[in-house]
């Protein structure tokens, strides 16, 4: 046999196999006639490559299809929810958080610490190490974790696994994380720009199953964005696609912590809106918020921002609007750009505050070309506060796949 031609069907095999992964994600279970339905295969062809997939232990049989009929019942399949796991870990600007989780996406126990101080190298690098070490401890499971997926604040170099320069998490610059994640726990270590992740962890268990190509906005202390195209991250050169918060949304707009002026970050973020209400409250204005200023913001929390806004607290209210309307416009900017099937907002602002996804919809829409955002899907996480998390534990199980299929 021609060797190309030899080629070209393993390639062939091993994109069904994991196209039958992706249905088993996407529905939850399946027969295998519904699977070859789907896939336009032969039953015989996707008997075969069920059986070398539960042989890999990556898929299982999960009872019998539609007991209530008579004859002889199919059985289901599904996604094999034990003997696999990863330890996925979310780093944000000021905590940690590591949870272990199996192929269907869930969680099976978290630990989250919070950085004593984010600028300090030492203390950020240990907490992080010690929180992956506290979940590994007490999971029971080393032996079925097959990898560590790590989702950090970009910039980041995801080849190295090295932290380049975040502007809200000093203590991680210029720091090679997946070197030192896989000398303290020997478990091979993939790090990911944070928005990715979650991008990722959407695509598979969230609001971005049955999309090819998607976009999601984490409205969140900072901003951040991450891209999936033809179901891939899409990291752009070198690594760095997506940093829609440092985009200048307003050209005498305030310092941002990356150093430029007027980012989209530096006005509409968690930090910005805290900035806004301390700024607020020092010239005077009423605010329930008034308890916790004491001459500058270092008392204020983007929660406790959210919060006041949910009970009414018309300053609260008025800035979480303005920061929804600018991330509505730079919405609106990508929509315009890159026409994605659908737009995937989560964070902080976001997921706590409804009336927000509201106005950046509202926003977006009024401000794109209506024959491209008619076509498209502008929705909430689904996975909500959990995505960092479960999108940086699925980078795992798509390299462990990819290795398996080549």
């Amino acid at each position: 046999m021609n060797s190309s031609v030899g080629k070209n069907n393993r390639h062939v095999r091993n994109l069904n196999r994991i196209g039958i992964i992706a249905l088993l994600r996407d529905y939850g279970s399946l027969t295998k006639a519904e699977i070859a339905a789907k896939m336009n295969l032969t039953f015989t062809a996707v008997n075969n490559l069920v059986e070398e997939l539960m042989k890999e232990r990556l898929i299982i049989e999960a009872g019998l299809y539609d007991e209530s009929s008579r004859g002889r019942k199919p059985k289901l399949i599904s996604l094999n929810p034990a003997d696999m796991y990863t330890v996925g870990v979310h780093i944000s600007a000021s905590s940690v958080r590591a949870a272990v989780i199996n192929l269907q996406g869930k969680m099976l126990l978290e630990e989250r610490c919070s950085f004593e101080d984010s600028a300090n190298r030492g203390s950020v690098v240990n907490i992080i190490i010690s929180t992956i070490q506290a979940v590994l401890d007490k999971s029971g499971l080393e032996s079925e974790i097959i990898g560590i997926g790590v989702g950090a604040p970009g910039p980041l170099d995801p080849v190295q696994g090295k932290i380049l320069s975040p502007p809200n998490l000093p203590g991680l610059h210029q720091v090679r994380l997946k070197e030192l994640i896989e000398e303290n726990t020997e478990l091979p270590t993939h790090v990911e720009k944070d928005a990715n992740v979650m991008a990722l962890g959407e695509l598979w268990y969230g609001n971005g199953r049955h999309f090819n190509n998607l976009v999601y906005v984490d409205a969140d202390i900072g901003i951040g964005s991450g891209l999936i195209f033809n179901q891939k991250i899409y990291q752009g050169y070198p690594y760095g696609a997506g940093e829609i918060g440092h985009c200048t949304i307003d050209i005498d707009g305030p310092r941002c912590n990356c150093g430029n002026d007027g980012c989209l970050e530096a006005i509409a973020s968690g930090i910005a809106i805290v900035r806004r209400v301390g700024e607020e409250l020092g010239g005077g204005a009423a605010s329930s918020l008034s308890s916790y200023f004491n001459g500058d913001d270092h008392g204020l929390d983007v929660v406790d921002v959210i919060n006041a806004g949910l009970a009414g607290d018309q300053l609260a209210a008025n800035i979480l609007h303005e920061s929804a309307r600018y991330v509505g416009i730079s919405l609106a900017n990508i929509i315009n750009l890159l026409t994605p099937e659908t737009i995937i907002l989560g964070g902080v602002l976001a997921n706590c505050y409804p009336d927000f996804f509201n106005h950046v919809k509202e926003t977006s829409f009024n401000r794109s070309l209506s024959s491209f955002h008619n076509k498209m899907v502008l929705q909430p996480s689904e996975l909500g506060e959990h995505a960092g998390i479960v999108g940086a534990g699925t980078i795992v199980f798509e390299k462990y796949l990819d290795e398996i299929s080549d």
